[in-house]
């Protein structure tokens, strides 16, 4: 689909912004860049990513070379529910308007359910093709529509160099002792200096019930290192 046509029909349902979670690791390397970046990207340029579970399906279904955003706050809207984000703590926010100023030559897809439940899905099952059946058939919070952005460089440059950052505070200690919230927040403002993007970055306000402390409590170090390290 064409990206005025999704943003039409995503503003029309009341989307605001555009969310990427993703590791801080990751995170860093997309500042140092100045913008998102697929995972096929920083394979081919040698940069550094966090290894995802996803990463073996995602060549598998070819959208290695694609990058993935989600209409809502999924920390923010499932919290009481699932807890944080299990992409990673670091969200970058940006306003709707993203997908009028793609780069020439990108396309938009939007899934028609998550990636999680694609294995028994037949290919043509898996995308909404036609603008009127995105129409039809998106609510805001749909967890199964997932906006996928497929650009001719595999990157799309932060607007105007600048990015909006909401990140995670576990309340726990990375595997050397350092506060995982000061060191993550200090590794990014590094980043995004190296890159001459202006960050801004704040912490993350949880609504009332929300269970993510708790699930960052229960993550083996090795886990939670990888998030924030």
């Amino acid at each position: 689909m064409k990206p005025n046509e999704v943003h039409q029909i995503l503003r029309n349902i009341g989307v605001t912004n555009l969310h990427h979670a993703n590791t801080v690791t990751t995170s860093s390397t997309y500042l140092e860049q100045g913008g998102l970046l697929s995972r096929s990207f920083v394979e081919d340029h040698h940069l550094i990513q966090t290894p995802l579970y996803s990463d073996a399906e995602n060549k598998n279904h070819n959208v290695w070379e694609w990058i993935f955003l989600d209409h809502i706050d999924i920390h923010a809207q499932t919290g009481r529910n699932k807890g944080h984000n299990q992409y990673g703590p670091v969200l970058f926010v940006f306003h709707l308007d993203l997908l009028l100023g793609l780069p020439p030559g990108s396309e938009v897809f939007v899934t028609r359910y998550n990636f999680l439940y694609w294995q028994s899905q037949h290919h043509d099952q898996k995308w909404t093709r036609k603008s009127g059946e995105l129409a039809r058939n998106i609510n805001l919070g749909d967890l199964n529509k997932i906006i996928v952005i497929k650009t001719p460089s595999g990157k799309i440059d932060f607007p105007s160099r600048q990015v909006q950052i909401i990140l995670d505070d576990p309340q726990r200690n990375i595997s050397t002792g350092d506060n995982a919230y000061l060191h993550a927040e200090k590794k990014l403002r590094k980043a995004a200096t190296t890159g001459k993007i202006d960050a801004f970055i704040k912490k993350r306000q949880c609504d009332e019930g929300c269970i993510c402390l708790k699930k960052y409590a229960t993550k083996l170090q090795k886990h939670f290192d990888l998030c924030y390290k």
